[in-house]
């Protein structure tokens, strides 16, 4: 029956575990700054923290962040280390209340972190009037002289022309570059003044490299295909020109010497 009694008797409540805050002291907080809040948990032997019901760091409010929350576990004790950061921008200085966080431990205890409040101040009065005397003063400084950069700039630019002028005309690039001899155009135009056979006897000899003569015709016309449709006109220009020379016969005519020499002229023009 004394058993009974004592089983229907209150079993006496477990005791709650000792918490101990070293919260940051409360004034003299910034905008931005960081408040380390320090918290001790005295643990009933194998009873320790549930680690799922740590305080996530986050955004608590607008103007407060948990950044960042260590534990740390022995035997006998649980340390916690939080942190956490002030962005409320006061204009004048105001007390703010960091709320109290909850946790658990493995006996399913429930345990409430305390929270703590502090005074946040004003950076600057935002109604304190500016004054001059407030400003820094304008730096010291000299006018760079930019005659020698310029000198410089101008002896490397007219270098660098130079250079390039010196590189074509060693590759025969550009206006440098060679151009065909073009002896029956010159005779052509020299013709349009004086229509001087010989002006054309002598473009016929520069472009076969040597005295061309009525018997070396064919061997021109061979290595000059390009004129082989002027052919009979040459021979013509030949035969005129010895019967001429040797006192046989009348001059050829001025007016087909230029002739011939202008459509030379063209042919060589259109392959050159």
């Amino acid at each position: 029956m004394k058993w009974l009694l004592l089983a229907l008797l209150p079993f006496p409540a477990s005791a709650q575990p000792v918490v101990t805050a070293e919260n940051p002291h409360a004034y003299g907080w910034w905008l931005g700054d960081e408040l380390v809040q320090r918290i001790s948990i005295g643990l009933p032997p194998g009873v320790t923290i549930d680690p799922a019901s740590l305080p996530k760091p986050r955004a608590v409010d607008y103007w407060l962040d948990l950044r960042s929350v260590e534990a740390k576990e022995t035997d006998t004790e649980l340390r916690l280390t939080l942190h956490w950061q002030n962005f409320y921008s006061a204009l004048e200085p105001s007390q703010r209340d960091v709320p109290p966080q909850s946790i658990r431990l493995t006996d399913r205890t429930a345990i409430q972190l305390p929270g703590f409040a502090f005074v946040t101040s004003p950076i600057r009065p935002i109604m304190a009037p500016s004054t001059r005397d407030q400003l820094q003063p304008d730096p010291r400084f000299r006018l760079i002289d930019t005659t020698p950069a310029r000198i410089g700039l101008g002896l490397s630019l007219a270098a660098l022309t130079l250079s390039v002028l010196a590189l074509a005309w060693h590759q025969a690039l550009g206006p440098f570059r060679a151009r065909a001899a073009r002896p029956f155009t010159r005779a052509a135009r020299a013709m349009a003044r004086n229509p001087d056979r010989r002006l054309l006897h002598r473009a016929l000899d520069a472009a076969f490299g040597r005295v061309l003569i009525r018997a070396d015709l064919p061997l021109f016309l061979a290595s000059n295909p390009q004129f082989h449709p002027l052919a009979n006109r040459l021979k013509a220009f030949f035969a005129a020109s010895d019967t001429t020379f040797f006192g046989k016969g009348k001059a050829p005519d001025p007016a087909e010497v230029v002739s011939l020499a202008r459509a030379l002229s063209r042919i060589e023009r259109g392959r050159s």
